[in-house]
């Protein structure tokens, strides 16, 4: 059977009780994507400072969709990433995930949602 897909896609995760060490992977994607998008939103705190990781096949060696360049989320305000993301291809069965440089206050969550479209197969 045919079916087509929505041209963007989005998955969001939360981390519970951020802390400059909550760095993970989260979703593995079943297929090659782009990142087109990131989003934080941070609950509680000050801010939560950080990157929007593609991480290996084990859910290892991540690196930043956007390089180094930090996304500040300031608590109860949407912050989104820079518009220019330098490195936005994941690989079929590779993680994403998110890094944490520094957190503010006490945060008591962190919502990141990435919006991403599925690369096409030849």
């Amino acid at each position: 059977a045919q079916y087509s897909l929505p041209a963007y896609q989005s998955k969001s995760f939360v981390i519970t009780s951020p802390t400059a060490t909550a760095d993970s992977a989260v979703w593995r994607s079943p297929y090659a994507i782009t990142i087109k998008a990131v989003h934080v939103l941070t609950a509680g705190g000050t801010n939560l400072v950080g990157h929007f990781d593609i991480c290996d096949a084990n859910g290892g060696a991540c690196a930043g969709v956007d390089g180094a360049t930090d996304i500040t989320a300031t608590a109860g305000t949407n912050a989104n990433d820079d518009g220019a993301l330098s490195a936005a291809s994941c690989a079929a069965n590779n993680y994403v995930g998110w890094h944490t440089t520094s957190v503010s206050g006490t945060p008591t969550r962190a919502i990141v949602t990435f919006e991403y479209t599925v690369d096409a197969v030849s």
